[in-house]
């Protein structure tokens, strides 16, 4: 079976509807050019919207070593606002 990959060049409106159907995922892989992109959109999730994406999501395991301080900074409001809601998420260092 093959899939279409979605364009990096998508809005992040559409990754978070791209994400929206995930609602049991607990773990998360990204690689460091879609992490990014993600990343760039959830970090606007703030308070309740910060639990609707990705609700069960306990861990977020990001590859690429050039962007994963800027990548956790990014997402600190989207942790913190999960931490809050009593659903936290950790960010890992993922190598292959």
């Amino acid at each position: 079976m093959e899939y279409d990959l979605p364009s990096y060049e998508m809005e992040d409106t559409q990754w978070l509807e791209l994400l929206e159907p995930f609602t049991s995922l607990k773990n998360l892989y990204l690689m460091d050019d879609i992490a990014r992109r993600v990343c760039g959109a959830i970090q606007e999730l703030s308070g309740e919207m910060a639990t609707e994406v990705l609700p069960a999501l306990r861990n977020l395991f990001v590859d690429g070593s050039r962007s994963f301080e800027h990548i956790q900074e990014a997402i600190r409001p989207f942790v913190t606002a999960r931490q809050l809601s009593g659903h936290p998420v950790a960010i890992h260092h993922w190598r292959r």
